[in-house]
């Protein structure tokens, strides 16, 4: 699954990119503590997009799992990426869009 800033023009503008394996973990810790902005890319084969008013909520979720003890290297780097594309979001003031493999 990518996660990506689309520019004007529609295309792929910045993108981070999360495997199977982190997205379960990050998707199970998720549902275990109800983050509702996390689990909206439960399915990791279904798009979603993130609106930019939720991307404030987005960013303290993804911040509280960074806190998270004992979480993978490979979620750990993910989630550092989402967040620096997260407030690449804010700043060109344009949703995440997260495209399915």
């Amino acid at each position: 699954m990518d996660f990506a800033v689309l520019g004007a023009n529609g295309h792929v503008d910045r993108c981070v990119s999360i495997g199977p394996s982190a997205h379960h973990e990050i998707i199970s810790i998720a549902s275990d503590n109800a983050f509702e902005f996390i689990l909206q890319f439960q399915d990791f084969y279904e798009d979603a997009t993130v609106s930019i008013e939720s991307l404030p909520s987005l960013t303290k979720q993804v911040a509280e799992l960074q806190r998270i003890e004992g979480i993978s290297e490979e979620s750990k780097s993910f989630l550092t990426n989402l967040a620096d594309l997260i407030r690449y979001a804010v700043e060109q003031s344009r949703p995440i869009e997260a495209l399915a493999d």
